[in-house]
């Protein structure tokens, strides 16, 4: 997949974080630092660019006048930091070295007040030696966004769900820090942030999960805890499950993986097969999770069950193993199941993401392993195109899907672009449904990373 300057921005938000998260010297911040040096020159070679000048304006990450969603979603440390510094973003040129970078990214982490001024900001940078980061003065012209990138978020209504993703993101971000820091959980944060969760998917479902395909900078900790709330408020939904119980879903999962917070980084990180010494120490991260929730003296049963149990199989299998059969309540087998989809169907480094429908096969041939009730509902839920999902019909048309529909190969869609491929008004966006009797058009095929 070809690399874009959104990529890059990623990236900074990484090491951003990876600094937060560990410490100064660990291989991901250096690592983090040693790939954004590597893509920047490539990429401004290939765009005829003299630096890369990343903007912040309203709390959004912003590049040449356009939107970078899936940036300014993971990373609200970066607009954060440009705002502490009275400033409206970075200059970065194609000399910075690693070690720049990474003194970037340890100010970032680090700062926690605001500069008394843009002046200010900029004596700092030239005591940390970033003679190739520059601090660019605030936006102040109104036109900084082109009026495509307005009309992407006022279409998608982006803009209103911004602050629900976002807490969400902090909130599992925080609480794996917390743990890997030996630090009290913030169990009164994630519940706020599964209700904004619930509250949000009440009108704007589709919208909430066409979020999900935008990228984080750990797949397989933050960003896939994040999605499996996603997942199981949706499933959860289409259970008929009241909103209070929604709510206790929604931090469930959010918190379901916080004992991967104890684990050590080149276990948890690492892209290739397991040990077995490795597996065993991975596999002890669902009771490492619980007894953390129990001394909080804050979390809920369910956020305690599921931390516990989201590894248990529906036949009594699975870790953390017991001498005896145990009951596995069926909201924690919802997460189960919604954790193994969200797993199959995401990208990974090491892998490509299954369609749904390969996601499904997996899951029914391994009998035994989920609640029958939680595959069922996953199924109606998510279908074949799960809401959200970017499609090409046979039309040749483009759409997003609403919603499932009364067949899994046959959604309910937007149609957003017409059979040349023009993006159409919002004006003009329609909806269909594809099991209707007079609807010819079918899902030719899905798009992913769209």
């Amino acid at each position: 997949m070809k690399q874009n300057f959104s990529d890059l921005a990623t990236l900074l938000a990484r090491g951003i974080s990876h600094c937060r998260m560990y410490f100064v010297g660990h291989p991901n911040v250096e690592a983090a630092a040693q790939e954004a040096k590597a893509l920047l020159g490539p990429l401004l070679e290939r765009k005829q660019l003299d630096a890369f000048v990343l903007g912040v304006v309203d709390d959004k990450l912003i590049h040449e006048g356009k939107y970078l969603v899936g940036p300014t979603i993971v990373g609200s440390r970066l607009t954060r930091f440009a705002s502490l510094l009275q400033g409206g973003g970075f200059t970065i040129l194609p000399a910075v070295s690693a070690r720049e970078l990474k003194t970037f990214f340890v100010l970032a982490a680090e700062t926690g007040e605001s500069l008394p001024s843009l002046a200010a900001a900029q004596e700092l940078f030239r005591q940390r030696d970033l003679s190739n980061i520059t601090i660019n003065p605030p936006y102040h012209d109104e036109n900084t966004l082109t009026d495509a990138a307005d009309e992407h978020l006022r279409k998608n209504h982006i803009a209103e769900l911004m602050p629900v993703y976002r807490s969400l993101f902090d909130t599992v971000e925080q609480s794996h820090q917390n743990a890997g820091r030996d630090r009290t959980l913030d169990i009164d944060g994630a519940r706020s942030a599964g209700e904004s969760l619930v509250k949000a998917s009440t009108n704007h479902l589709t919208d909430i999960m066409t979020l999900v395909d935008y990228p984080d900078f750990d797949s397989y900790t933050v960003g896939h805890s994040v999605r499996v709330a996603m997942l199981a408020v949706l499933v959860g939904r289409e259970a008929g499950l009241p909103d209070s119980v929604l709510a206790e879903l929604s931090a469930a999962s959010l918190l379901h993986d916080v004992g991967k917070g104890k684990i050590p980084p080149e276990v948890l990180f690492k892209p290739g097969r397991l040990a077995s010494e490795e597996r065993r120490i991975i596999e002890t991260h669902p009771a490492i999770g619980a007894a953390m929730l129990l001394e909080s003296g804050d979390a809920g049963p369910l956020a305690v069950a599921t931390a516990w149990g989201h590894h248990r199989r529906h036949d009594g299998g699975g870790y953390p193993r017991m001498p005896y059969a145990s009951h596995v309540s069926e909201l924690t087998q919802l997460v189960h199941v919604c954790d193994v989809f969200e797993a199959l169907t995401a990208i990974r480094p090491y892998k490509k993401a299954l369609t749904p429908r390969d996601a499904f096969e997996i899951i029914l041939r391994d009998r035994g392993a989920y609640s029958p009730l939680a595959v069922t509902a996953l199924k109606r839920a998510v279908g074949l195109y799960p809401p959200g999902s970017h499609v090409v019909l046979s039309t040749g048309q483009r759409a997003v899907v609403t919603s499932a529909g009364l067949r899994m190969e046959a959604p309910r869609v937007r149609i957003t672009h017409d059979t040349t491929g023009a993006e159409l008004p919002a004006d003009e966006w329609s909806e269909l449904d594809l099991a209707a009797a007079d609807t010819e058009a079918t899902v030719a095929r899905l798009l992913i990373g769209v």
